[in-house]
């Protein structure tokens, strides 16, 4: 007798039962491009992903954002949320790995967004560039350092901010940072929602779907010194007073 095994559900199973667009979360209804179906997780599907940034998120919809910089595409995921919700005149993306480009390009061509512009690493002369921004994201691997001081970009001061920390990368960088922004903006330190592996199971328990993910902390990690480190999700918004 041949035994038939019986096919376990993926993403792109999920994908389909949400109409190929994110599920909840402020990018709920954004279009899904195919290019990305095999590269975004679980959590980014359901629109649950570092769902303890949402309010923070949120926040921007109530505010004139004509101009937002992002540092650190990677997948499109944030750059074409923030597209979806704000609508900006512009949005300049910073992605260091090119093969992505067309990833985040995709996003724009599916949804039909305009006003963006897809750029390589950000350097210093990038930032030095710019005039007016009303906000800028960042995740970026430790080089926030280098790139958040409003001494060397006036324009930071009159800018909302919003970026991970990368504190396992940086000593200090709480009070670095902390201590070049405490005259201008009003501070906030975000951490990891390690609730969110609960609603995205809740979610899949009523899709009746049984996909494996990557859970916390197994999806934040970085090497150090040869050896493979758990990391915890920080992050910091910085609003102008």
């Amino acid at each position: 007798m041949k035994i038939i095994k019986k096919k376990l559900p993926n993403k792109n199973d999920l994908i389909s039962l949400i109409g190929n667009q994110i599920y909840t979360g402020p990018f709920s209804g954004l279009k899904i491009p195919e290019i990305v179906q095999n590269i975004l997780t679980t959590s980014e599907i359901l629109g649950l992903y570092e769902s303890c940034l949402h309010p923070n998120i949120e926040t921007l919809i109530s505010k004139e954002v004509k101009t937002v910089v992002m540092v650190g595409g990677n997948n499109g995921y944030y750059s074409a949320g923030l597209s979806y919700i704000l609508a900006p005149e512009m949005i300049y993306i910073y992605e260091s790995l090119t093969h992505l480009h067309p990833v985040i390009e995709s996003w724009y061509t599916k949804n039909e967004l305009k006003n963006y512009s897809i750029r390589g690493e950000a350097t210093l002369e990038n930032f030095s560039a710019f005039k007016e921004v009303d906000f800028l994201f960042m995740d970026c691997e430790g080089f926030e350092v280098n790139l958040l001081d409003p001494e060397l970009y006036p324009w930071q001061k009159n800018c909302n901010i919003l970026f991970e920390m990368h504190q396992f990368f940086i000593d200090k960088l709480l009070s670095k940072i902390s201590e070049r922004f405490r005259n201008s903006h009003s501070i906030e330190i975000i951490y990891d929602d390690f609730n969110e592996d609960t609603k995205v199971d809740k979610l899949l328990h009523g899709f009746k779907l049984d996909i494996n993910y990557n859970r916390h902390p197994t999806h934040r990690w970085i090497m150090k010194e040869g050896k493979k480190v758990f990391t915890s999700g920080m992050f910091m918004s910085l609003t102008k007073k």
